[in-house]
């Protein structure tokens, strides 16, 4: 049972490894957003984006909503977000 928490976590950990899947959780924990709308926010390309939320919605970080064709992204928890708000002030106090 231990040792499935310590799993869960370190992919939980995995999930947030990639710089471009922090700033998708930073621009949902202001409001929920389409692709398109994340695109223009990132710079970067439909494929890249839905490639993140993909990994990001495996973790349960995010979930949809269907507008009509419109998929809207939001996060499942908060508290996500201050998770990385703690690590990156850890390397702004060592800087």
């Amino acid at each position: 049972m231990e040792a499935d928490v310590y799993n869960k976590a370190a992919e939980y950990f995995k999930a947030l490894s990639h710089p471009t899947r922090i700033k998708i959780i930073e621009l949902l924990s202001k409001k929920e957003m389409c692709v398109c709308q994340m695109m223009a926010a990132l710079n970067l390309d439909q494929s890249h984006v839905s490639r993140h939320l993909m990994v990001l919605r495996a973790n349960k970080m995010v979930k949809t909503r269907r507008e009509g064709t419109i998929i809207y992204y939001s996060l499942t928890d908060e508290n996500i977000i201050h998770i990385i708000e703690e690590v990156k002030n850890i390397f702004l106090v060592t800087k």
